[in-house]
């Protein structure tokens, strides 16, 4: 009996010690992995010119593995992190991912509150990313390939706002709405090639209207379509898109671009068309249609559209060398708004009709302050024309063929140092709208723009112009400036 008990006490002694060693030894051997895991991520990263961070590795039953605080700096101010990354196994290999967010310049986020993908094919060639939560409708595809990497992202019903939210700041920039199409592309030594071809259905833009104490808000749904070709030669330095097609927020887009010598002194060759329905670009931005412009509440909100179509070549270095050729043509709406028709006569400016002077303007033969245009000096208009818009008998409101060479100016010398706003543009803001400079307002500027062109004719407008634009501070009209047209003729 005494034996038996013996031999029992040194089995249960054995095993005690077998599960101390086997424990131990797990821990040593998770912690190696652990260890082997980080190192493999972080070498990973570097080879790709990336550098990767991790708050903690854990490796175990359930899940499989765990990486915590996990930071990818992509260069050029772009960082990807994860609170968390785990994998499991419920029958495959699955990724949860838990507040991701892709950071980049300007503010620019795209962040994912949690999400869920099913992985295969890790250890062969191929491999694949199917999303499984929030919901399915992607495919993410790493594909066999002789001469380099070739991927592919596959949309079927895809509820974009579920998986991303994409905001510059506080403010909403996107809402994909409902995404069908796909991604595809093929990486060689020397070549990047990509096809793209997407739909998505009511989707939304960031409203450009407001200012920072507004609440954000999104334009009205739209569907958006995007297709084209190309590729990217980066020893040649050398971008080529043959053919592009775009329909979004109101606007029918088509063209070819092609940027050679990136590295040393780029060219552009660019070649676009759009056809712009001004009522649906502001509904899409988020803007109304301004009320300066008289038209009824519930009424019809039509302001015209326009085709342009613009070719632009030359060198990025020589903004003088850029040959730039434009064709505008505007289709106005059925009924003129009724503060364009109320230009057509006299009119009296004021702080009711915009951001004008404190004193009101008669426009109007009665005032002793108008001049007529033909009792303005020729050699007046001509100076002025010179300094302010030297086609502007020519073109058709806008003037595209001096937009480049202003951007690139002011690009190079880091500042506003030239514009590009035609005399009917500066009286657009002028007449309906307000002095701030967001994109909003260049947009409704551009609408207005074309219907005065429309209404008036480039006679009047130059009328009105001479009589109403500020020539010092609160001093409206060319009869009252300083320098007189009596002067000017003496």
């Amino acid at each position: 009996m005494r034996t038996i008990r013996t031999r029992g006490r040194r089995w249960w002694l054995g095993a005690i010690a077998t599960a101390l060693v086997a424990g131990l030894a797990a821990l040593l051997l998770r912690s190696m992995l652990e260890h082997a895991v980080r190192a493999r991520i972080e070498s990973a990263a570097v080879r790709h010119g990336m550098v990767a961070r991790i708050g903690r590795v854990h490796v175990g039953v359930w899940p499989l593995l765990r990486l915590e605080g996990f930071d990818l700096d992509l260069r050029s101010g772009v960082r990807l992190h994860a609170d968390m990354i785990a994998a499991t196994w419920p029958g495959r290999l699955r990724l949860a991912v838990r507040a991701a967010t892709l950071a980049g310049p300007a503010g620019f986020r795209v962040s994912s509150l949690a999400s869920a993908w099913d992985l295969a094919g890790i250890l062969g060639e191929d491999l694949r990313l199917t999303l499984v939560e929030p919901q399915a409708g992607l495919d993410i595809r790493k594909l066999a390939d002789p001469v380099g990497n070739a991927w592919s992202v596959e949309a079927r019903g895809l509820d974009v706002g579920r998986l991303l939210d994409v905001r510059r700041g506080a403010r909403p920039l996107l809402d994909g709405g409902i995404a069908d199409g796909r991604v595809d592309l093929q990486a060689s030594t020397d070549a990047l090639h990509f096809h793209v071809d997407m739909v998505s259905r009511s989707a939304r833009m960031g409203a450009l209207a407001g200012n920072a104490d507004d609440e954000p808000q999104l334009g009205d749904p739209t569907d958006v379509t995007v297709r084209f070709d190309g590729a990217w030669w980066g020893l040649k330095g050398t971008i080529e898109i043959p053919e592009v097609h775009a329909t979004v927020a109101g606007a029918a887009l088509s063209g070819s671009l092609a940027v050679r010598d990136l590295d040393t002194d780029p060219t552009v060759d660019l070649a676009l068309g759009a056809r712009l329905d001004f009522a649906h670009l502001l509904g899409t931005s988020g803007l109304e249609v301004p009320e300066s412009l008289g038209m009824a509440p519930g009424g019809s909100r039509d302001l015209g559209s326009a085709t342009i179509d613009v070719q632009v070549r030359g060198r990025l270095s020589d903004p003088a060398s850029l040959a730039v050729s434009q064709k505008i043509a505007f289709t106005p709406p059925r009924q003129m708004p009724p503060a364009l028709v109320r230009l057509r006569g006299d009119f009296i400016f004021g702080a009711d009709d915009g951001p004008g002077p404190h004193h009101p303007i008669d426009v109007s033969p009665a005032s002793p302050d108008f001049i007529a245009l033909r009792d303005v000096p020729p050699l007046f208009v001509r100076t002025l024309l010179l300094a302010e818009d030297t086609g502007f008998y020519g073109h058709r409101g806008i003037d595209l063929r001096e937009l480049p060479t202003a951007l690139l100016t002011n690009w190079s010398r880091g500042g506003a140092a030239r514009g590009a706003s035609t005399i009917t543009q500066q009286l657009a803001k002028n007449l309906f709208l307000s002095r701030d400079k967001q994109l909003g307002r260049k947009l409704q500027e551009l609408a207005i723009t074309f219907l005065l062109e429309s209404a008036l004719g480039k006679d009047r407008i130059l009328e009105i112009y001479l009589n109403i634009i500020e020539w010092g501070p609160d001093l409206r009209g060319l009869r009252p400036a300083p320098i007189s047209v009596e002067n000017r003729r003496a």
